[in-house]
């Protein structure tokens, strides 16, 4: 991973930071994702969402 992208996901809650890296680095589905951690597929959607949104605000704004 990118020192940048590694800072940024540092900054975001676990909640949302390990089902990005699950889906991301992993390869993970998100039905995946939501088996293994246990959480209703829609809350993982929502998760990765956020959680890509707070993402790509802050390495717009280390650029």
């Amino acid at each position: 991973m990118q020192t940048r992208t590694v800072s940024a996901l540092r900054i975001l809650p676990d909640e949302q930071a390990e089902p990005i890296v699950m889906a991301f680095y992993q390869g993970m589905t998100h039905t995946q994702i939501s088996e293994n951690l246990q959480v209703p597929l829609g809350t993982i959607k929502s998760r990765i969402r956020d959680g890509m949104k707070k993402l790509r605000e802050e390495l717009e704004a280390s650029r």
